[in-house]
Order: C-alpha cells, then sequence, then structure tokens
C-alpha cells in the first residue's frame, strides 16, 4: 500500500481525528489532510514520531514492511548520520571561515599600528621585539613647553643600532635634565611602544651613534651640506614617517637605498591619489 493510505488507516485504527493526529505530532491538520492525498510528505523527525505514536519500525512506516538490516546500519540511522555530517561541515566551515577573517583582522590592525605609530597596537604585535635606542636630550625650554601642551610628552627620531640603518620617531615623557653634562636619552621601546626611557650622560653613548644622531638632525633640518630643493623634498617625507629602515645619512645627503625608496613611496602615493 502507498504511505498515504497507511496514514489514514493507522489514524483510523487508533480513532484519532486528522486534528488529534496533527497535534500530537505537532503539525497542522491541513498538513495532515495533504500527507492523506498525497500532496506531502512528512519529515524525518515527524515520521520518528509518527513510527513511535502508531508502534512501528520506522521501515515499515515509510515503505510499508520490515527491511532485513543490521541494528546499525537501518535506513534511518543512514540518513541521521548524513544529516549530522552536514551539520558537522556546516558548523566546520563557519569556525573555519571565522577563525581566517580574524587572523586578517588581526594582521591588518597589527600592520596599521605599525605604520601610523600606534604604541598600544605595538605593544602587542608578537612581530616586533624590544630595542635598545638613543637621541639626544632636548633642551629644558622643549621639555617644559611639553609639560605645558603635551602632559609632559615630546617626540623625537631615535637612532636604533651603530650602523644608523634604524630610525624611529617616538613619543615619551622624561621630565627635565637632572645635571648631566650633554645628556642624552635611551629608551627601550618595541616599536613606537616605549617601555623605558631614561636620561644618560653623553659620555656612556658610543660616538657612532653621536655621529649618526647629529647627521640625521642636520639631515631633517637642512643644515650643513643638505641644501638643495630635492633634500627639501625627501625631508618632507620622512617626516610623515613613524619608522625608517635600511638606510643611511651620509655628508652628500641619503643613500641611494633610501632615494630609491622614497621615489617608489612618492609614486604609490601619487597613484593612490589618481585612483
Amino acid at each position: 500500500m502507498s504511505f498515504e493510505a497507511d496514514i489514514k488507516r493507522l489514524r483510523e485504527e487508533h480513532s484519532l481525528t486528522q486534528q488529534e493526529l496533527a497535534d500530537k505530532v505537532h503539525v497542522s491538520r491541513q498538513t495532515v489532510s495533504t500527507w492523506e492525498r498525497g500532496k506531502n510528505y512528512p519529515s524525518l523527525d515527524v515520521l520518528r514520531e509518527l513510527s513511535q505514536l502508531f508502534g512501528l519500525s520506522f521501515e515499515k512506516l515509510v515503505f510499508g514492511e520490515e527491511q532485513m538490516t543490521k541494528k546499525d546500519d537501518t535506513i534511518a540511522n543512514r540518513v541521521d548520520g548524513d544529516r549530522k555530517k552536514k551539520k558537522w561541515y556546516k558548523k566546520t566551515t563557519v569556525i573555519l571561515s571565522t577563525i581566517i577573517c580574524a587572523f586578517f583582522l588581526w594582521v591588518a590592525l597589527l600592520t596599521f599600528g605599525y605604520t601610523n605609530g600606534v604604541d598600544t597596537i605595538d605593544r602587542m604585535n608578537p612581530f616586533l621585539s624590544y630595542q635598545t635606542a638613543y637621541t639626544k636630550m632636548p633642551s629644558d625650554a622643549v621639555i617644559e613647553k611639553s609639560m605645558r601642551t603635551r602632559n609632559g610628552k615630546w617626540t623625537a627620531w631615535f637612532a636604533d643600532n651603530l650602523m644608523g640603518t634604524e630610525w624611529w620617531k617616538l613619543s615619551l615623557m622624561t621630565g627635565v635634565n637632572t645635571g648631566y653634562q650633554d645628556p642624552y636619552v635611551m629608551v627601550i621601546h618595541k616599536g613606537s611602544y616605549v617601555k623605558v626611557a631614561r636620561i644618560v650622560p653623553g659620555n656612556s653613548v658610543n660616538q657612532l651613534t653621536k655621529n649618526d644622531l647629529q647627521s640625521w638632525d642636520d639631515y631633517l633640518n637642512e643644515k650643513g651640506t643638505f641644501q638643495d630643493q630635492v633634500h627639501g623634498l625627501e625631508v618632507k617625507k620622512i617626516k610623515k614617517k613613524k619608522h625608517v629602515s635600511g638606510f643611511r645619512v651620509n655628508n652628500g645627503g641619503l643613500t641611494e637605498g633610501i632615494k630609491e625608496q622614497l621615489g617608489k613611496n612618492d609614486s604609490d602615493d601619487n597613484e593612490g591619489s589618481a585612483n
């Protein structure tokens, strides 16, 4: 017999109206009517409820006869297993997609912090390490002005190595010089995040570092031999940065490496403006 005939016969044998059967399996009376007219078919969950209600096996209810199958390999178990697999695949895909999106957002955040000198982000950046850097101590007038306008914080370029090829623009607070002659400031920093800052006497700083700092200051302020139009354009680009790496100032200006990169950055900026 067909399913629609079986479901009607079973309902009548149990003295149930269409509405009563609908209430027991949590569907509408119209739904039961469509079953009995062969216009619709119950879902897997409803079929299970019907088999329990009428005391029949799932196979007998669906096919009208008992199927000789192993206990753990019935049609119901296979259908149920496929449904669980689909749910697992969907859940796994959602989790992996979330993890991938979170990773790229995290990388984008770290890149933003590194490029724009956000110290709170650089502090958490696992790809950065702590470095020791030096700069010439600003004058007391500069320090006192920063206390009035910036809560004591002042900003300067720091030399990160003896070769003068790593430069960071850092903001920090030290207070005024307490009596050192030729004072410098030593910091331990991670990107733009300054962990420790200390005023030290000039005789404790390597002479190579002092020379690099003096050349860098002359270059940025266009002193000495650094007085031409091309140099002025380069300085404007550098002053917009938070970090300069792999370049060194010499008596004639920047090394070719920095000129090439600044030129490339300028081209990128122009392309961005054009777009």
